[in-house]
């Protein structure tokens, strides 16, 4: 992976990495190696995997060349993210479009996407996005569960 791996303190990591897969993988190891609860492991990889595969998968279009940025800042509470990419935008609405899709068939007949978002949104507080200046930017929260906060 050729990145920028900064860590600003005990509390951030800033990561900077090309829009492929081998990258990815290698920048969500690299969050997961942070000291957290095996709760929160769980729910980083799934979040992280599915936010960062989709970015280079649909925003990039499987383009290597593109950056992209992931800010990851512990607290108490929890995490902050914040994940920033030039590659084309969401869709209207993805982040908090309702996914009502009839499950009671074979699973390669299941629709393409919304799945993915339902687990992020579901798992995450604060979501945001915002298209600013040719860029996305995408912040949400993981909450440490309540018995695990300081």
């Amino acid at each position: 992976m050729q990145n920028a791996a900064t860590q600003h303190s005990d509390q951030t990591l800033k990561l900077d990495f090309p829009s492929d897969n081998l990258s990815v993988r290698q920048a969500l190891g690299k969050v997961l190696s942070l000291t957290l609860s095996a709760d929160e492991k769980s729910v980083v990889e799934i979040v992280l995997a599915e936010v960062l595969n989709n970015i280079v998968e649909h925003a990039y279009q499987e383009d290597p060349t593109g950056q992209i940025d992931l800010s990851v800042e512990q607290s108490d509470a929890g995490l902050r993210v914040l994940v920033q990419d030039e590659g084309r935008p969401l869709p209207e609405d993805l982040t908090n479009k309702p996914v009502d899709y009839d499950l009671n068939c074979d699973s390669s007949d299941f629709p393409e996407g919304g799945f993915g978002w339902l687990l992020v949104r579901e798992l995450t507080q604060e979501l945001q996005y915002e298209r600013r200046d040719g860029r996305n930017i995408l912040s949400f929260r993981i909450r440490k569960p309540a018995e695990e906060q300081a």
